[in-house]
Protein backbone atom coordinates (compact mmCIF):
# COMPACT_ATOMS: atom_id res chain seq x y z
CA UNK A 1 0.00 0.00 0.00
CA UNK A 2 0.92 3.30 -0.41
CA UNK A 3 3.30 5.10 1.97
CA UNK A 4 1.48 6.67 5.58
CA UNK A 5 3.44 10.00 4.90
CA UNK A 6 1.65 9.62 1.29
CA UNK A 7 -1.94 9.30 2.30
CA UNK A 8 -3.23 13.11 2.11
CA UNK A 9 -1.34 14.08 -0.85
CA UNK A 10 -3.12 14.95 -3.46
CA UNK A 11 -1.73 14.25 -7.02
CA UNK A 12 -4.61 16.15 -9.44
CA UNK A 13 -5.50 19.66 -9.76
CA UNK A 14 -9.40 20.05 -10.08
CA UNK A 15 -8.49 21.02 -13.88
CA UNK A 16 -6.97 17.92 -14.52
CA UNK A 17 -10.15 16.11 -12.73
CA UNK A 18 -11.96 18.38 -14.83
CA UNK A 19 -10.33 17.47 -18.33
CA UNK A 20 -9.95 13.94 -17.27
CA UNK A 21 -14.25 13.95 -17.76
CA UNK A 22 -14.30 16.08 -20.94
CA UNK A 23 -11.27 14.93 -23.35
CA UNK A 24 -11.00 11.12 -21.51
CA UNK A 25 -7.14 11.36 -20.59
CA UNK A 26 -4.95 13.31 -18.49
CA UNK A 27 -1.15 13.21 -18.41
CA UNK A 28 1.26 13.63 -15.77
CA UNK A 29 5.22 13.82 -15.70
CA UNK A 30 7.53 12.89 -13.35
CA UNK A 31 5.36 10.32 -11.33
CA UNK A 32 8.34 7.59 -10.75
CA UNK A 33 12.05 8.83 -10.42
CA UNK A 34 14.25 8.50 -12.62
CA UNK A 35 16.27 5.90 -10.86
CA UNK A 36 13.36 3.48 -10.03
CA UNK A 37 12.21 4.04 -14.26
CA UNK A 38 16.31 2.41 -14.48
CA UNK A 39 15.43 -0.44 -12.43
CA UNK A 40 11.96 -1.09 -14.24
CA UNK A 41 14.30 -0.95 -17.54
CA UNK A 42 16.78 -3.60 -16.59
CA UNK A 43 13.76 -5.98 -15.10
CA UNK A 44 12.42 -5.56 -18.84
CA UNK A 45 15.78 -6.49 -19.97
CA UNK A 46 15.78 -9.74 -18.06
CA UNK A 47 12.62 -10.56 -18.97
CA UNK A 48 13.65 -10.06 -22.79
CA UNK A 49 16.75 -11.76 -22.08
CA UNK A 50 14.73 -14.70 -20.85
CA UNK A 51 12.62 -15.35 -23.84
CA UNK A 52 15.46 -16.43 -26.10
CA UNK A 53 14.81 -20.04 -24.77
CA UNK A 54 11.40 -19.99 -26.61
CA UNK A 55 10.11 -19.85 -30.01
CA UNK A 56 6.69 -19.63 -29.75
CA UNK A 57 4.12 -17.18 -27.79
CA UNK A 58 3.17 -18.56 -24.19
CA UNK A 59 1.78 -17.06 -21.10
CA UNK A 60 4.19 -15.30 -20.09
CA UNK A 61 5.53 -13.79 -23.69
CA UNK A 62 3.68 -12.59 -26.59
CA UNK A 63 6.35 -12.86 -29.25
CA UNK A 64 7.27 -10.30 -32.62
CA UNK A 65 7.18 -12.88 -35.70
CA UNK A 66 10.44 -11.86 -36.73
CA UNK A 67 11.70 -13.33 -32.60
CA UNK A 68 14.97 -15.36 -32.19
CA UNK A 69 17.11 -16.78 -30.03
CA UNK A 70 19.90 -14.60 -31.19
CA UNK A 71 17.44 -11.17 -31.15
CA UNK A 72 14.93 -11.53 -29.27
CA UNK A 73 12.10 -9.61 -29.86
CA UNK A 74 8.99 -9.19 -27.70
CA UNK A 75 5.27 -7.58 -28.68
CA UNK A 76 4.46 -8.15 -24.81
CA UNK A 77 5.66 -8.91 -21.63
CA UNK A 78 1.54 -10.29 -20.21
CA UNK A 79 0.74 -9.79 -16.47
CA UNK A 80 4.33 -8.19 -15.54
CA UNK A 81 2.50 -7.57 -11.75
CA UNK A 82 2.10 -11.40 -11.12
CA UNK A 83 5.89 -11.81 -12.29
CA UNK A 84 8.10 -9.42 -10.83
CA UNK A 85 8.04 -7.54 -7.38
CA UNK A 86 8.95 -3.93 -9.07
CA UNK A 87 6.40 -4.36 -11.76
CA UNK A 88 4.15 -5.45 -8.65
CA UNK A 89 5.27 -2.67 -6.67
CA UNK A 90 4.07 -0.21 -10.03
CA UNK A 91 0.44 -1.63 -9.66
CA UNK A 92 -0.20 -2.12 -6.07
CA UNK A 93 2.16 0.68 -3.69
CA UNK A 94 3.44 3.46 -6.26
CA UNK A 95 1.41 6.60 -6.53
CA UNK A 96 -0.54 5.37 -9.39
CA UNK A 97 -3.25 4.17 -7.64
CA UNK A 98 -3.68 6.78 -5.73
CA UNK A 99 -3.71 8.94 -8.87
CA UNK A 100 -6.34 6.54 -10.07
CA UNK A 101 -8.74 6.98 -6.62
CA UNK A 102 -8.97 10.63 -7.29
CA UNK A 103 -10.43 10.23 -10.29
CA UNK A 104 -12.75 6.94 -9.79
CA UNK A 105 -12.53 6.30 -6.05
CA UNK A 106 -12.28 6.28 -3.56
CA UNK A 107 -12.45 2.47 -3.74
CA UNK A 108 -10.72 0.91 -6.71
CA UNK A 109 -9.61 -2.86 -8.12
CA UNK A 110 -7.03 -4.13 -10.29
CA UNK A 111 -7.98 -5.36 -13.60
CA UNK A 112 -5.03 -6.64 -15.11
CA UNK A 113 -1.19 -5.57 -16.32
CA UNK A 114 0.33 -5.81 -19.65
CA UNK A 115 4.26 -4.31 -20.94
CA UNK A 116 3.97 -3.72 -24.36
CA UNK A 117 7.63 -3.34 -25.92
CA UNK A 118 8.46 -1.37 -29.30
CA UNK A 119 11.82 -2.41 -30.66
CA UNK A 120 13.68 0.47 -32.36
CA UNK A 121 12.31 0.22 -35.77
CA UNK A 122 10.23 -2.92 -35.70
CA UNK A 123 7.68 -1.99 -33.28
CA UNK A 124 4.27 -3.11 -34.29
CA UNK A 125 1.24 -0.53 -34.48
CA UNK A 126 -1.56 -0.54 -32.39
CA UNK A 127 -5.26 -0.46 -34.76
CA UNK A 128 -8.08 2.41 -33.97
CA UNK A 129 -9.82 0.53 -30.70
CA UNK A 130 -11.59 1.07 -27.50
CA UNK A 131 -10.37 -0.73 -24.58
CA UNK A 132 -14.53 -1.42 -23.43
CA UNK A 133 -14.41 -3.74 -26.01
CA UNK A 134 -12.45 -6.22 -24.46
CA UNK A 135 -13.40 -5.92 -20.72
CA UNK A 136 -16.85 -4.16 -20.67
CA UNK A 137 -18.28 -3.19 -17.22
CA UNK A 138 -21.12 -2.58 -15.53
CA UNK A 139 -20.02 0.94 -15.38
CA UNK A 140 -17.97 2.89 -17.10
CA UNK A 141 -15.60 4.04 -14.26
CA UNK A 142 -13.00 1.64 -15.90
CA UNK A 143 -9.31 3.06 -17.26
CA UNK A 144 -5.90 2.08 -18.34
CA UNK A 145 -2.64 3.93 -17.05
CA UNK A 146 0.44 3.90 -19.03
CA UNK A 147 3.87 4.60 -17.67
CA UNK A 148 6.53 5.44 -19.80
CA UNK A 149 9.73 3.73 -19.49
CA UNK A 150 11.35 5.37 -22.50
CA UNK A 151 10.85 8.92 -23.58
CA UNK A 152 7.58 8.38 -25.88
CA UNK A 153 7.49 10.12 -29.65
CA UNK A 154 5.84 10.49 -32.66
CA UNK A 155 8.69 8.63 -34.34
CA UNK A 156 8.92 5.67 -31.49
CA UNK A 157 4.66 5.53 -31.56
CA UNK A 158 3.23 7.01 -28.83
CA UNK A 159 0.00 6.80 -27.76
CA UNK A 160 -2.78 8.66 -29.48
CA UNK A 161 -6.04 9.42 -28.24
CA UNK A 162 -9.03 11.17 -30.24
CA UNK A 163 -10.19 13.44 -27.26
CA UNK A 164 -13.95 13.28 -26.13
CA UNK A 165 -14.62 10.18 -27.72
CA UNK A 166 -14.90 8.56 -24.75
CA UNK A 167 -18.56 9.66 -24.68
CA UNK A 168 -19.18 7.74 -27.67
CA UNK A 169 -20.80 4.01 -28.02
CA UNK A 170 -18.74 1.36 -27.89
CA UNK A 171 -17.71 0.50 -31.59
CA UNK A 172 -18.29 -2.96 -33.39
CA UNK A 173 -15.03 -4.77 -32.79
CA UNK A 174 -15.98 -7.71 -34.95
CA UNK A 175 -16.10 -8.63 -38.42
CA UNK A 176 -18.70 -9.29 -40.53
CA UNK A 177 -18.06 -13.31 -40.21
CA UNK A 178 -18.29 -12.29 -36.28
CA UNK A 179 -15.22 -12.77 -35.45
CA UNK A 180 -13.46 -10.47 -32.57
CA UNK A 181 -10.76 -8.73 -34.54
CA UNK A 182 -9.58 -6.44 -31.63
CA UNK A 183 -10.14 -3.46 -33.38
CA UNK A 184 -12.70 -1.05 -34.72
CA UNK A 185 -14.03 -1.36 -38.84
CA UNK A 186 -12.90 0.63 -41.00
CA UNK A 187 -16.34 2.15 -41.56
CA UNK A 188 -16.68 3.50 -38.07
CA UNK A 189 -13.01 5.09 -38.13
CA UNK A 190 -14.43 7.12 -41.26
CA UNK A 191 -16.77 8.71 -39.35
CA UNK A 192 -13.61 10.74 -37.37
CA UNK A 193 -10.76 12.63 -38.12
CA UNK A 194 -8.07 11.05 -37.47
CA UNK A 195 -5.74 14.79 -37.37
CA UNK A 196 -7.12 15.31 -34.49
CA UNK A 197 -5.66 12.61 -32.10
CA UNK A 198 -3.77 13.84 -29.64
CA UNK A 199 -0.06 12.64 -29.78
CA UNK A 200 1.06 11.81 -25.95
CA UNK A 201 4.77 12.86 -26.46
CA UNK A 202 6.02 12.32 -22.68
CA UNK A 203 8.95 12.00 -21.42
CA UNK A 204 10.06 8.42 -19.38
CA UNK A 205 8.91 8.42 -15.62
CA UNK A 206 5.51 9.92 -17.25
CA UNK A 207 1.90 8.48 -17.18
CA UNK A 208 -1.30 8.69 -19.61
CA UNK A 209 -5.10 7.78 -18.13
CA UNK A 210 -7.26 6.79 -20.37
CA UNK A 211 -10.92 6.24 -20.36
CA UNK A 212 -11.91 2.48 -21.17
CA UNK A 213 -14.13 4.11 -23.87
CA UNK A 214 -11.41 6.78 -25.16
CA UNK A 215 -11.01 5.79 -28.69
CA UNK A 216 -7.22 5.70 -28.97
CA UNK A 217 -4.18 3.67 -31.12
CA UNK A 218 -0.71 3.93 -32.01
CA UNK A 219 1.65 3.92 -35.34
CA UNK A 220 4.61 1.45 -35.69
CA UNK A 221 8.27 2.38 -33.80
CA UNK A 222 10.07 4.36 -36.95
CA UNK A 223 12.92 5.49 -34.86
CA UNK A 224 15.93 3.84 -33.72
CA UNK A 225 14.87 4.11 -29.70
CA UNK A 226 12.54 1.65 -27.78
CA UNK A 227 9.41 2.71 -26.18
CA UNK A 228 8.21 0.55 -23.64
CA UNK A 229 5.02 1.06 -21.80
CA UNK A 230 3.67 -0.19 -19.01
CA UNK A 231 0.24 -0.55 -18.63
CA UNK A 232 -2.34 -1.31 -15.15
CA UNK A 233 -6.33 -1.63 -16.02
CA UNK A 234 -8.15 -0.41 -12.77
CA UNK A 235 -11.83 0.13 -12.26
CA UNK A 236 -14.14 1.23 -9.57
CA UNK A 237 -14.64 -0.85 -6.93
CA UNK A 238 -18.35 -1.10 -7.82
CA UNK A 239 -17.95 -1.89 -11.83
CA UNK A 240 -18.69 -5.62 -12.18
CA UNK A 241 -16.67 -7.17 -15.01
CA UNK A 242 -19.31 -8.25 -17.63
CA UNK A 243 -16.86 -11.28 -19.04
CA UNK A 244 -13.95 -13.21 -17.58
CA UNK A 245 -10.43 -12.54 -17.31
CA UNK A 246 -9.12 -13.19 -19.87
CA UNK A 247 -5.39 -12.64 -18.82
CA UNK A 248 -5.51 -15.32 -16.00
CA UNK A 249 -4.05 -12.81 -13.91
CA UNK A 250 -3.78 -13.96 -10.07
CA UNK A 251 -4.98 -9.99 -8.89
CA UNK A 252 -8.17 -10.28 -11.09
CA UNK A 253 -10.51 -7.65 -9.00
CA UNK A 254 -8.02 -7.13 -6.01
CA UNK A 255 -8.90 -3.96 -4.19
CA UNK A 256 -6.19 -1.63 -4.29
CA UNK A 257 -7.53 1.31 -2.90
CA UNK A 258 -10.35 1.96 -0.08
CA UNK A 259 -13.35 -1.30 0.58
CA UNK A 260 -14.71 -4.13 -1.32
CA UNK A 261 -18.21 -2.46 -2.27
CA UNK A 262 -21.68 -3.59 -1.12
CA UNK A 263 -23.39 -3.70 -4.13
CA UNK A 264 -23.06 -2.98 -8.06
CA UNK A 265 -23.28 0.08 -9.67
CA UNK A 266 -24.69 0.11 -13.25
CA UNK A 267 -24.88 2.48 -16.22
CA UNK A 268 -27.62 2.41 -18.78
CA UNK A 269 -26.78 1.55 -22.34
CA UNK A 270 -26.40 -1.80 -24.01
CA UNK A 271 -22.71 -3.19 -24.97
CA UNK A 272 -21.37 -6.40 -26.87
CA UNK A 273 -19.97 -8.83 -25.17
CA UNK A 274 -15.90 -9.80 -26.36
CA UNK A 275 -15.03 -12.94 -27.79
CA UNK A 276 -14.71 -15.79 -25.60
CA UNK A 277 -11.39 -16.34 -24.23
CA UNK A 278 -11.49 -18.87 -21.48
CA UNK A 279 -9.36 -21.33 -23.52
CA UNK A 280 -6.53 -18.87 -24.16
CA UNK A 281 -5.86 -15.45 -25.36
CA UNK A 282 -2.49 -14.03 -27.27
CA UNK A 283 -2.84 -10.60 -27.05
CA UNK A 284 -3.87 -7.47 -29.40
CA UNK A 285 -1.02 -7.91 -31.88
CA UNK A 286 -2.11 -11.18 -32.38
CA UNK A 287 -6.25 -10.63 -33.32
CA UNK A 288 -5.40 -7.39 -35.33
CA UNK A 289 -2.91 -9.43 -37.03
CA UNK A 290 -5.34 -11.80 -38.18
CA UNK A 291 -7.65 -9.50 -39.12
CA UNK A 292 -5.69 -7.70 -41.74
CA UNK A 293 -4.81 -11.44 -42.90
Amino acid sequence: MADASDSHRRYLSDEQIDAYRRDGYVALTGVIDAERVGELRAVTERFVDRSRAISASDDLFDLDPIHSAQAPTLRRIKNPADNDPLYRWVAFESPIPDIVAELIGPDVKFHHSKLNLKGGRIGAPVEWHQDAAFYPHSNDDVLAVGLLLDDATAENGCLVVLPGSHRERVHEHYDDGGRFIGRMRDEDIGRFDGRKGQLLELPAGSIHIHHYRLIHWSAPNTSADDRRLLINAYSAADAIPLSADPTKTRFFGAIVRGRAPLSVRRTAGDIRLPSDFSKGYSSIYELQTQADS
